[in-house]
C-alpha cells in the first residue's frame, strides 16, 4: 500500500500541488472535519480509471456501509474528492484503490483552518 503524503496549503502563501505516481492501494491521513481535506487525481492514459474509497464500519441495518466509486476520466482526466472523517479506518487513515495505476498521478491536500 502506498502512503501518501498531505500537502498543507496556506492562506499567506497559497500552493499548487505537488504530484506523485499513484498506487492501486493508496492510503493517507484521515480528516478531522468535513470538508477540511481532499484528494486529487490526473490520468494521462488512454483509458479511463476507477477510484473506489473504503469507507469501514456499518451503517443502522448492520449492511456495510457503501464504497464510493468514481470514473476517472482518460487521457487528460481530473477528478477530485473530498475526503471525510467517516471513511476513516481503524489506523486513522483513509483507504483508496485504484483499478489501475498506470501514467495515474496524485495529490492529497489539506485546506487551511
Amino acid at each position: 500500500m502506498a502512503a501518501l503524503s498531505t500537502q498543507n496549503l496556506s492562506y499567506t502563501t497559497g500552493a499548487g500541488p505537488t504530484f506523485g505516481a499513484a498506487a492501486t492501494a493508496n492510503d493517507c491521513e484521515a480528516p478531522s472535519r468535513p470538508g477540511q481535506m481532499y484528494v486529487h487525481f490526473k490520468n494521462t492514459n488512454a483509458a479511463t480509471r476507477t477510484v473506489t474509497v473504503t469507507v469501514p464500519g456499518d451503517n443502522a441495518y448492520g449492511a456495510a456501509n457503501p464504497d464510493p466509486s468514481y470514473t476517472l476520466a482518460a487521457d487528460t482526466g481530473e477528478l477530485l474528492i473530498p475526503l471525510h472523517p467517516s471513511y476513516m479506518n481503524s489506523s486513522g487513515r483513509v483507504d483508496i484503490a485504484l483499478s489501475a495505476a498506470t501514467n495515474v498521478t496524485v495529490a492529497v491536500v489539506k485546506l487551511p483552518s
